[in-house]
């Protein structure tokens, strides 16, 4: 070729790497020294000779051993100049450095997402052709991404070498066991920059930004539902499909999605690590407690933009909007009614399959909803759980202790438009409103 060269030895160098190509012998890749093409055949053979003294696990290369034994030691010598966080690769530390930067080289033609690797491309690109290339032998499952697969791979290997001194909990890898220990220590290191919420992970935090960008990459093309998160669009094809892959060994109930289903798993453990500070309730997710919190702290974050109303929790702002639009976008395929809601949907069918999944364990009864299980679970109770601190008398549930405590209260707060005629329940006002029914007329 043309190109220049100070010195003989750079000469040299460059007709190496330009123009000496040694073949691979088992595809047709190319490699501009020996030492390379030796690197790449091992991809080919199961042959791994670089071992870890500390647990036995075995590389194809020694940068992939020294790249592991940082796990056992904790080094982190490639530190961030920007913002002082340091890693243990020299790769993390590039694609770290593309968030100051904000370099996103490599876009996605069907949607426009982009990423600062090639790599990380390559991955989302199997959202759109639903490609899985890596199946686990072991159980059958496929896998679009390779540090998906072998993390799962850890999981039958039964190695988990990252546990919490807190409780006790496993990890297969040590950024798992940080995030978990989050939980712990209430830690939000990642703050939004709009809005000023914290996030224990990073993935959180971008996922709550395409909120404030308006960026729903994740189109459903049945419906057009936009989502922020791969896992929610394809939890929601679900939804059209009917599709419940999530099968509870326990009480054979499915799930669409597998948050539903984790959270179902740990309503039959019991299992509630989280409690409150201000009163003896605990929880199941740090979601839940977080929410519960705002009861105590009166803090309303969700409002509701046609009217003042504010709600404590996303899901009751959404519930509450239907109210401004009508939607029920839910309809029986048996009759004609409709929905605002998919899981009033899921209820109303019981009515005509018959189905009553919730049993009660005492009796034996079964419900069509956990609610009214949960009411009756109550029956069983030596004594009622909510107690009136005027006179003593015990009820069932929250609801009826909160109308009976009016009893005891000077205020009348359901006033007659007609007669001024005052009232301690809407329900007494409705029946008073009756008898003026010339009047209403």
């Amino acid at each position: 070729c043309t190109e220049a060269f100070k010195s003989p030895s750079a000469l040299q160098s460059h007709k190496l790497s330009a123009h000496t190509k040694d073949p691979c012998s088992q595809c047709a890749k190319t490699f501009s020294n020996k030492a390379q093409l030796s690197k790449h055949e091992r991809t080919h053979s199961a042959q791994r000779p670089f071992q870890c003294p500390d647990c036995h696990k075995a590389y194809k290369t020694p940068t992939e051993l020294r790249n592991h034994s940082r796990s056992h030691t904790g080094e982190k010598p490639f530190v961030c100049t920007e913002c002082g966080k340091a890693f243990m690769q020299a790769i993390c530390l590039r694609i770290h450095m593309t968030q100051h930067s904000g370099e996103r080289p490599y876009s996605c033609r069907q949607c426009s997402k982009s990423y600062p690797t090639l790599s990380k491309l390559k991955v989302h690109m199997r959202s759109h052709t639903g490609e899985k290339p890596y199946f686990c032998g072991e159980c059958g499952k496929s896998f679009a991404d390779p540090s998906v697969f072998r993390k799962h791979r850890r999981n039958h290997q039964g190695h988990r070498p990252y546990a919490c001194e807190e409780c006790g909990k496993t990890y297969t890898e040590l950024k798992d066991l940080k995030n978990h220990e989050r939980s712990h220590t209430g830690e939000k290191p990642y703050l939004c920059s709009d809005c000023g919420k914290a996030f224990s992970r990073s993935s959180s935090l971008a996922c709550h930004q395409r909120i404030h960008s308006q960026n729903k990459p994740y189109q459903c093309e049945q419906c057009g539902k936009g989502f922020t998160q791969l896992s929610s669009y394809q939890s929601h094809l679900r939804t059209h499909s009917g599709e419940k892959p999530f099968l509870c060994p326990q009480c054979g109930k499915m799930f669409s999605d597998p948050s539903s289903f984790r959270r179902h798993q740990r309503a039959h453990l019991g299992f509630k690590p989280y409690p409150c500070d201000k009163c003896s309730k605990r929880f199941r997710q740090p979601a839940d407690l977080a929410v519960h919190e705002r009861v105590h702290s009166g803090e309303r974050p969700y409002k509701c933009q046609s009217c003042d109303k504010a709600f404590v929790a996303s899901w009751d702002l959404r519930r509450h909007m239907l109210v401004h639009t009508g939607l029920r976008p839910y309809s029986c395929t048996e009759c004609d009614k409709s929905f605002a809601e998919r899981s009033s949907l899921n209820k109303h069918r019981r009515v005509h399959s018959g189905e009553r999944p919730f049993k009660c364990m005492e009796c034996l009864k079964s419900f069509v909803v956990s609610s009214s299980l949960r009411k009756h679970e109550r029956t069983h109770l030596a004594e009622p759980p909510h107690i009136c601190d005027s006179c003593g008398k015990g009820f069932l549930n929250k609801s009826g202790l909160r109308k009976h405590q009016k009893i005891h209260s000077t205020s009348k707060p359901h006033s007659c438009p007609h007669c001024g005629k005052a009232f301690l329940f809407a329900a007494y006002l409705r029946k008073h409103l009756r008898t003026h029914g010339d009047v209403a007329a």
